[in-house]
């Protein structure tokens, strides 16, 4: 598909918290391939849980899911601020999903923890056919004053900003201006989304953003990705 390295995501539709797969895939590809387990942060032993993947498994990241705890009081609960405080001192990226419902209580903990680099999951899922000025995005607008926080885009995402009124140009113009490239990166959802293949996938969101200038196409598709898994190997 001619893509150099990627992150793995554990897939939780899947295998739920059993991460194995996923390591033992990256532990046979190093450098390649960049290892975000799955833990539920709700678990007394949430913390000595992703201690074992980091230290024992080889994760770099780790990925918090809102999906599976209706309101997701959790993600600001002080009882958690352990989780991200030992997340901090591994130095591994947190991955959040989170619909934009959640867009306050993630403000709340990007607030707690300014240090800790944190990469939003598919953008938080946005509505986006109202088309532009995109009224029913703007909890995704208001995390702008968030400099720790990366945006990660899917496939998913593309796919709705063509719906209704917005177009895909429109859109990531406008999440580019807000945003920057700095703080922008793609992600596929494959093996989620099967078609169109990887190598259309990543073709499409080329060709949507080929308004960004050649340094900017290079923090999108891959520098971004890079600085905060660092552990993949630099084409």
């Amino acid at each position: 598909a001619g893509i150099d390295a990627t992150v793995v995501v554990q897939m939780f539709s899947r295998y739920e918290y059993d991460n194995s797969y996923a390591a033992d895939s990256v532990k046979r590809h190093p450098g390649r391939l960049a290892l975000v387990c799955t833990i539920d942060p709700t678990l007394p032993d949430a913390a000595e849980t992703l201690s074992y993947w980091v230290r024992e498994r080889g994760a770099t990241g780790v990925r918090l899911l809102t999906s599976t705890h209706p309101d997701a009081p959790w993600l600001d609960d002080p009882r958690t601020h352990g989780l991200w405080d030992l997340a901090r001192a591994l130095e591994i990226t947190i991955i959040v999903q989170v619909f934009s419902d959640l867009v306050p209580r993630l403000r709340n903990i990007l607030k707690r923890f300014p240090n800790q680099p944190v990469a939003l999951d598919h953008l938080g899922y946005p509505a986006l056919d109202d088309g532009a000025p995109y009224e029913k995005a703007a909890p995704l607008f208001s995390l702008t004053d968030f400099p720790n926080l990366t945006l990660k885009f899917s496939t998913d995402n593309i796919i709705a900003a063509a719906k209704g009124k917005s177009t895909q140009r429109e859109f990531f113009e406008r999440l580019v201006e807000r945003f920057g490239a700095s703080r922008l990166m793609w992600s596929s959802n494959y093996n989620l989304v099967f078609t169109p293949g990887l190598k259309e996938q990543l073709a499409t969101a080329r060709g949507i953003l080929s308004f960004l200038s050649e340094g900017e196409k290079q923090q999108v598709f891959g520098g971004n990705a890079l600085r905060l898994w660092p552990s993949l190997q630099k084409p």
